[in-house]
């Protein structure tokens, strides 16, 4: 009788015990000994590329990124004016470069830095950190992107709300491509941080503006006022997002384990178009020169690593928390 009944309550357990979540990392890089972010290349008239190559010994993962299907992964410059080989670095300098990092120890940084740009109001010149694959090869469906990420101090004095446009800075976003077999895409999400009042803010977005040829539809926004935007200091930056045509598409961003957005919802464009660029970071400002991006510690995973929902940001060691 005995045996029976723990039989029953071990069928009741298994039943209603949760299931486990396990999430596989896709690829990290701590842009370590052996990676090369490569001199700028394919130039046209107002951009060029720098890839990313080699294997991040530190650890064993490779540039570009192939897990995601990527075509190539490099840091791309866009510039205001026309450039040549001989005159990008007047307005884009990028480079990898020991730093003090999160922990207070030596570590590797990416620099994107925009040293000239078009007039306050009006971004012109970037240099996003993308990652980019070809719409051939179906959707990215659902994702996990972390990495720390810092702002220069002077950052907020860069942002200049008295100007129309001139109080926005970039950090995160995805494009969907493909339509008519062209970069073109149907939807975009992108993170950025705005100014008003003096004050610092997160706006988060889904809208139509993937360099598709219709007028602007923004889908959804949400504004976060509550969770500070850290300034001279390194930050944990995590993006997850689900895509879907329904309530259940999801796109989620943290800062230093604080959710800036959870929004639920449709998450598509009206062509179904699969993401194929994904810009990790962006050196990109309607406000003041110079625009920079210091980063490290880039992992990407197929889901939540730390549970769903949950922010991996309480693992870091006390110590080594801003």
């Amino acid at each position: 009788m005995i045996s029976f009944i723990t039989l029953l309550l071990s069928a009741f357990i298994y039943l209603v015990a949760p299931t486990t979540h396990a999430a596989n990392l896709l690829f990290k890089s701590n842009f370590g000994a052996g990676v090369v972010l490569n001199a700028p290349t394919a130039f046209s008239t107002n951009a060029a590329w720098q890839p990313l190559t080699g294997t991040d010994k530190e650890t064993g993962y490779a540039w570009p990124v192939k897990a995601l299907g990527s075509d190539l992964s490099a840091v791309q410059l866009i510039t205001v004016d026309s450039i040549t080989p001989s005159t990008i670095g007047n307005y884009i300098t990028n480079q990898i470069r020991s730093v003090t990092g999160p922990k207070g120890t030596a570590i590797n940084e990416l620099f994107q830095n925009v040293k000239i740009k078009a007039p306050v109001g009006i971004g012109g010149s970037q240099a996003p950190l993308l990652i980019k694959r070809p719409w051939t090869i179906g959707d990215i469906d659902e994702l996990y992107i972390t990495y720390w990420f810092k702002y220069p101090a002077d950052f907020p004095d860069k942002l200049d709300e008295t100007v129309s446009a001139g109080n926005w800075r970039a950090q995160f976003e995805f494009k969907t491509g493909g339509y008519t077999n062209t970069y073109a895409g149907d939807y975009r999400v992108v993170v950025i941080i705005w100014k008003k009042d003096d004050k610092l803010y997160w706006r988060t977005s889904g809208d139509n503006q993937a360099n598709g040829p219709w007028p602007k539809i923004e889908y959804w926004a949400e504004e976060n006022h509550a969770v500070s935007v850290p300034v001279g200091k390194w930050f944990k930056f995590e993006v997850y997002w689900n895509r879907s045509r329904n309530s259940d598409g999801r796109f989620w961003a943290a800062v230093d384990g604080q959710e800036i957005v959870d929004h639920f919802g449709p998450n598509m464009g009206d062509y179904n178009l699969p993401i194929t660029r994904i810009f990790v970071n962006n050196a990109y400002s309607g406000g003041y020169a110079t625009v920079e991006s210091h980063s490290t510690g880039l992992e990407i995973w197929d889901s939540f690593p730390c549970g769903i929902g949950k922010s991996c940001y309480s693992t870091v060691p006390e110590a080594t928390k801003n």
